[in-house]
């Protein structure tokens, strides 16, 4: 399936060999030389030895990774869902919301880093497991305070587990599926059930806080962690990534992402385009509910049930996003998608009725799994898969810093400026994501292998 490079004809590593050789003429110091060497051969040799997963297994991937980050998004969003009910059992205020969210955002930007490169040393399977048990574990325990420090406390390890699910998940289900078809099969198989899993958030709330309250809908969450972290002890370990890891027993050098020449730019590349998804998402899904009870003067209730339509189509735009960039690229389907949510947040925030909101609220609320997905198979194609982990999580991670604030302004924002201000400011945000893609390369139809020479070109 692969190029051999044990035999026959080796000139398809004469474009490696060149830039390898122009690399090494900028660099300075003999010793350090071959050092570098066996670190970029460890990358390129292993196009010929990946024996590539079987569409079974691909498929089993792509559906437990996307489940765990399903779950991911119901310990994700619950919070959000039932916001008026914890203010008001923990007597605090939007701005104080607002800070809650902006730490478990530091939380999911530390376990997004951190689980990249623990799947890079560990395995995707191992670090996947620990993703979920934490993330479980530590949403249930939030159900069983009402101390504003330690919900708070709880809240940032939930982000911190939770982040392994989308690090992990999604270099691990790029490196088993076909090129041909990998955005369907990691973004939209995986951000598609992300979505559901606020729809899910959204059923317990509306079956469980009335009768039980808020805490209930955290309680619940360690049965399905546990139950899923079952199911995954089925999974076998990406074949790319045993084949890299039998280069690094060997004594082959694993190399630092950094020396590689063409990564800085993916990685610059990645930071723009994570800083719209991330700083979107959260602003705009947040403070949701709280958005559509003040604004429109809905019951609690009913907010939920309108936003609960808005992520099952957010599902549907996932796979439409991903569609289209297998048929015609990356970059202008997610380019499209900029568009589009520019012009419906813009229309969403002046809405006047309900009615009007039900639309352009919908479309906005909907693109942002269009551009999660397509942007999530895109960054995990960029890196080679000695460091793919590593890579995503930094890129990702990078674009995750700058979200941290987003509640916390989001809520100040609305104390001070109303509802519309904030919603109208966060439109301008995905002018950074065309530039992301413009400065990265098309992915569309390659084979990792190919993406990885062409960074080390």
């Amino acid at each position: 399936m692969w190029p051999d490079s044990s035999g026959g004809n080796a000139s398809w590593l004469n474009p490696l060999r060149s830039a390898r050789s122009r690399y090494f003429r900028s660099c300075t110091g003999a010793a350090y030389r071959p050092r570098v060497t066996s670190s970029i051969d460890s990358i390129s040799a292993k196009a010929s030895k990946a024996a590539p997963a079987t569409f079974k297994q691909a498929l089993f991937v792509a559906v437990t990774a996307g489940l765990g980050y399903g779950f991911d998004s119901y310990a994700v969003n619950i919070y959000g869902l039932v916001l008026p009910d914890i203010k008001k059992a923990l007597h605090i205020t939007d701005a104080q919301a607002g800070y809650i969210g902006s730490i478990f955002l530091l939380g999911y930007t530390i376990g997004t880093i951190g689980f990249g490169f623990a799947a890079d040393r560990w395995g995707r399977k191992t670090t996947l497991g620990a993703s979920i048990l934490l993330y479980g574990v530590t949403t249930s325990l939030a159900g069983l305070t009402t101390n504003i420090a330690a919900f708070t406390g709880l809240r940032f390890l939930t982000g911190v587990g939770g982040a392994g699910e989308l690090a992990v998940g999604a270099p691990y289900a790029a490196e088993v599926w076909p090129a041909k078809t990998r955005a369907i099969g990691v973004g939209g198989v995986i951000f598609s059930l992300f979505s559901l899993g606020y729809v899910l958030a959204a059923a317990v709330a509306l079956v469980l806080v009335p009768r039980f309250g808020w805490q209930s809908a955290f309680i619940v969450a360690i049965i399905p962690a546990l139950l899923l972290f079952i199911l995954r002890r089925g999974i076998t370990e990406s074949p790319r990534y045993v084949d890299a890891q039998a280069d690094h027993v060997s004594g082959r050098v694993k190399p630092r992402l950094w020396q590689l020449p063409g990564v800085r730019r993916r990685l610059v590349s990645g930071w723009f385009i994570y800083t719209a998804n991330a700083v979107g998402y959260w602003g705009m899904t947040l403070f949701l509910t709280t958005y559509i009870v003040k604004r429109f003067h809905a019951s609690p209730i009913e907010a939920i049930r309108y936003a609960l339509a808005f992520f099952l189509l957010q599902a549907v735009f996932a796979y439409l996003g991903t569609s289209l960039a297998d048929w015609v690229g990356r970059r202008p389907s997610a380019v499209l998608a900029a568009l589009i949510e520019i012009a419906s947040t813009i229309l969403a925030a002046t809405s006047d009725s309900l009615a009007e909101y039900q639309v352009f609220g919908a479309v906005a609320i909907a693109t942002l799994g269009w551009l999660w997905g397509v942007g999530d198979t895109y960054i995990a194609e960029l890196f080679p898969t000695v460091l793919r982990g590593t890579g995503f999580g930094i890129a990702v991670g990078g674009g995750r810093v700058v979200s941290i604030a987003a509640p916390t302004v989001i809520g100040w924002a609305i104390m001070h400026y109303g509802l519309q201000t904030p919603y109208l400011a966060l439109s301008g945000l995905w002018v950074l994501t065309v530039i992301g893609y413009l400065m990265g390369p098309e992915t569309k139809g390659k084979e990792l292998e190919e993406l990885t020479d062409e960074a080390l070109a």
